[in-house]
């Protein structure tokens, strides 16, 4: 881990930290490219499904939205 322009090979947390990922692997912007989330950030739980598109068409797939996460 970097701290600053150091690297660190053992640091402990002071607060809670998450790593945050999203579903789409290859063309995600998660906590691999902002790093790590502060708990004191969370501020809710996704329950439900607000956007779904086909890859490579892009169309919506109206059949998920709003369908309940597992």
């Amino acid at each position: 881990m970097l701290i600053g322009d150091s690297l660190v090979h053992q640091y402990r947390f002071e607060k809670n930290y998450y790593f945050v990922s999203g579903d789409n692997l290859a063309n995600s912007q998660d906590s691999r490219y902002w790093g790590m989330l502060s708990e004191e950030y969370i501020v809710g739980k996704a329950t439900r499904i607000w956007n779904s598109k086909e890859k490579y068409t892009d169309q919506i797939r109206w059949e998920r939205i709003l369908m309940k996460i597992k």
